[in-house]
C-alpha cells in the first residue's frame, strides 16, 4: 500500500496499517525546506488520543509534549454569560489534549522508524493507474502497489492529477495565529470568544505560552497584521476582555486563508483520500485534524474487515469507507456552517445570547455537544492513560 503525504494523518495511517501486517510506503510530499518557526498547535480530541495510544504515542508524548484538558470555555464579548464545558458533564476525565504539530511529527517519525516503514519523495508524475492497482516511480526503481491513499492535504496535487472532485468555498477571511505571553498566571484550559471582529481561540500551549488563533475578514487581518507589536498586543489584549491581562507576543503573528474543501466522492478504484486532501472545515471548531483521524480509524478497521477476503473484498471495504466518513463529515460540514452563521452575523433578537444561557445552566443540553466535540458520541468514556 502506498500513502502520500507527510503529516500526522498519513503517517498515523501508515504506522497503524504497518502494525497490522500491511506492508506499506509513505510517499512524503514535505517540501526540502523546514520551517523551523513552525508553532502549529493542534487541539486533539479525547478520540483521537485513544487512537494515538494503540501505538502508545500519547505515552511517549507524555505531560510535557502534550497538556490535556478537562474543561473548556465560551464566552461572548464583553458580555457576562460564559458556557463551561466539563469532561466530568458526561461522567469522564478529560475532553482533550494541546501538542504542537513538531511533537506530534517528531514521535509519528519515531514510531515508522522503529517499525521500519519505507519513505519516497512523492512525484505524483511518476504514479500510473495499472490493472492490478498502481505502479509507483519509474524504471527499475518502480514498485507496485495494490492501495494508495492521498493524505497529502488541502492542496493535494495528486488528487488534481487523479481528477477526485472537490466543491470549495473561498469563506473570505484569514486566520491570525501567534503564540502569547500572560501578565497573569498561564490559562488552565481552551477559551472560544466571539467577538465583534471575529471568533477568537485561545489555547494553553504545554510550554506555557497561549496560542491564540484569530479569524476575521482578510482585509482586517491584514490589517491588524500589520500593526506594531504593541499595538497587536493591545488588540489582542481588548479582544480577550482583559482576563488574562496584558498579553504580549511570543512568536510573530502569520495569517493564512480560510476555505472549505470536500471531495464529492472520498473513494475510487484503489484509491482513497483521507484528512484535509477530502475535507477542509473552518479552524474556528479545533476539529480538523480530529476529522482526519476519524479517516483513519475507519479506514484501518474497513481494511482489517476485509483481509480474510481477499482482492474482491477491497472495493466494498472501500465503498463503506467512503460513504460512511462523507455522510458523517458532510453532517459536520453542515453543523459549522450553522455555527458560524450564528456567531459570526448580526444577532438583533439575542438568540445567541439565549442559546449560550441554556447550556451555562443545563448540563443536559451540553452533554451532546461535549460528545461530539470529544469524538465521543458513539463510542464509549476515554479515561486517562498513566
Amino acid at each position: 500500500m502506498a500513502i502520500a503525504g507527510s503529516g500526522p494523518v498519513a503517517r498515523l495511517l501508515a504506522c497503524l496499517l504497518a502494525r497490522d501486517g500491511h506492508p506499506v510506503i509513505l510517499l512524503d510530499d514535505r517540501p526540502q525546506a523546514q520551517d523551523s518557526a513552525d508553532t502549529r498547535l493542534y487541539a486533539l480530541s479525547a478520540r483521537s488520543l485513544e487512537l494515538l495510544e494503540t501505538e502508545g504515542l500519547y505515552t511517549r508524548l507524555g505531560p510535557s509534549r502534550c497538556r490535556v484538558f478537562s474543561d473548556l470555555e465560551i464566552t461572548l464579548y464583553q458580555e457576562s454569560v460564559r458556557v463551561r464545558f466539563a469532561a466530568s458533564d458526561i461522567g469522564g476525565f478529560l475532553l482533550g489534549g494541546l501538542v504542537y504539530a513538531r511533537d506530534l511529527d517528531q514521535v509519528l517519525g519515531t514510531q515508522m522508524a522503529a517499525l521500519g516503514i519505507p519513505t519516497q519523495r512523492l512525484d505524483p508524475g511518476s504514479i500510473e493507474r495499472t490493472s492490478g492497482g498502481w505502479k509507483i516511480g519509474t524504471g527499475e526503481a518502480s514498485f507496485p502497489a495494490s492501495l494508495l491513499v492521498v493524505a497529502e492535504g488541502g492542496h493535494s496535487r495528486l488528487r488534481e492529477k487523479l481528477g477526485m472532485p472537490v466543491e470549495t468555498r473561498d469563506y473570505g477571511e484569514a486566520a491570525l495565529t501567534c503564540g502569547l505571553k500572560t501578565e497573569h498566571d498561564p490559562p488552565s484550559m481552551p477559551r472560544q470568544v466571539f467577538t465583534p471582529w471575529g471568533p477568537l481561540g485561545l489555547l494553553p500551549a504545554p510550554d506555557g505560552l497561549l496560542s491564540c488563533i484569530f479569524s476575521m475578514p482578510v482585509a482586517r487581518a491584514r490589517a491588524w497584521s500589520n500593526q506594531t507589536p504593541a499595538a497587536f498586543e493591545a488588540l489582542l489584549t481588548e479582544a480577550t476582555g482583559g482576563i488574562y491581562g496584558r498579553l504580549s507576543l511570543a512568536t510573530p503573528p502569520r495569517a493564512y486563508p480560510l476555505r472549505r474543501l470536500h471531495a464529492l466522492a472520498y473513494t475510487g478504484e484503489r484509491l482513497a483520500l483521507a484528512g484535509d486532501a477530502a475535507h477542509v472545515i473552518h479552524p474556528f471548531a479545533g476539529q480538523g485534524l480530529n476529522l482526519g483521524f476519524e479517516d483513519v480509524r475507519v479506514l484501518v478497521g474497513q481494511l482489517k474487515r476485509c483481509r480474510d477476503g481477499g482482492e474482491e473484498a477491497l472495493y466494498p471495504a472501500l465503498l463503506r469507507y467512503g460513504r460512511r466518513r462523507r455522510r458523517e463529515n458532510q453532517r459536520f460540514l453542515l453543523a459549522l456552517e450553522a455555527l458560524r452563521v450564528l456567531f459570526q452575523k448580526a444577532d438583533p433578537v439575542g438568540l445567541r445570547a439565549a442559546l449560550l444561557e441554556g447550556l451555562a445552566h443545563h448540563a443536559l443540553l451540553r452533554r451532546p455537544w461535549i460528545r461530539h466535540a470529544t469524538g465521543l458520541a458513539d463510542s464509549r468514556t476515554v479515561e486517562p492513560w498513566t
